[in-house]
């Protein structure tokens, strides 16, 4: 699924090196870093990440961009036949709280239906109380406790059978 998806002058798109180089930055930003349970980062280790993306099987990443500047990243990993994790961030706070992550979720999830994912669970930080609410109102449910810090939540995509 390589289009572009357009949410007012958002966009989604193809995962570059300009973004990685970005993402070293937001990650390392101390509020970030915490709220996405980013571990520290290398850059070695980092790039060389980046260059085995064409060949993981197992993850879905796309920027989003407003107008020509990129401000995060969205995407699935451990992604299998029945479901996966999806992950996102704003790096540029001027622009939480402006429902581009219920746009970017939004379409994570569109693609992880298109590829007939059973679900999408996320990890999300119990201080993280934005992340829990966007989570919540497209339909994640707590599934369970990780430990004293994180909960996992899932979304089911198609109604079970009985």
């Amino acid at each position: 699924m390589n289009k572009l998806m357009t949410f007012s002058n958002i966009t989604l798109r193809e995962y570059s090196q300009e973004v990685l180089d970005r993402s070293w930055e937001w990650l390392n930003d101390p509020e970030i870093k915490e709220l996405t349970l980013t571990p520290d980062l290398d850059k070695e280790v980092q790039q060389a990440w980046f260059q085995s993306l064409q060949k993981k099987k197992d993850y879905y990443i796309r920027s989003v961009w407003y107008k020509d500047k990129p401000i995060g990243v969205m995407g699935i990993k451990h992604l299998t036949d029945k479901d996966g994790e999806t992950f996102g961030y704003l790096g540029e706070k001027e622009y939480w709280g402006k429902t581009i992550g219920v746009q970017g979720l939004q379409y994570m999830i569109d693609y992880a239906k298109s590829i007939k994912l059973e679900s999408l669970y996320a990890i999300v930080l119990k201080e993280n109380i934005n992340s829990y609410k966007l989570m919540r109102r497209l339909g994640f449910e707590k599934e369970k406790e990780i430990d004293e810090n994180a909960i996992v939540m899932r979304l089911y995509l198609f109604p079970k059978e009985n």
